[in-house]
């Protein structure tokens, strides 16, 4: 698998006035993924219903993708209890 991670894209930087570190406010709804040939953009929209578009390198996306589904398997095994074969 190609890593797309630092293959040419500047990272973005949004100035925010006082000190940080800044956190976006919750996030309530994914409102889409949008695709292009090597970079993604999810598309969020925060508690003040603002939307937020945040790049990410296709290659990213599929490691966020296993990475979310192993953390979802991990936390359905621990809230149900271990399985019985």
């Amino acid at each position: 698998m190609d890593d797309d991670r630092g293959s040419g894209f500047d990272p973005i930087e949004i100035p925010l006035e006082g000190e940080g570190p800044f956190q976006l406010p919750l996030c309530t709804d994914l409102a889409a993924i949008a695709i292009g040939e090597a970079l993604a953009f999810l598309q969020l929209e925060t508690s003040e219903g603002q939307r937020v578009d945040i790049p990410v390198p296709i290659g990213l996306l599929v490691e966020l993708s296993e990475a979310v589904a192993e953390a979802l398997q991990v936390a359905t095994a621990s809230r149900d209890g271990p399985m019985v074969q």
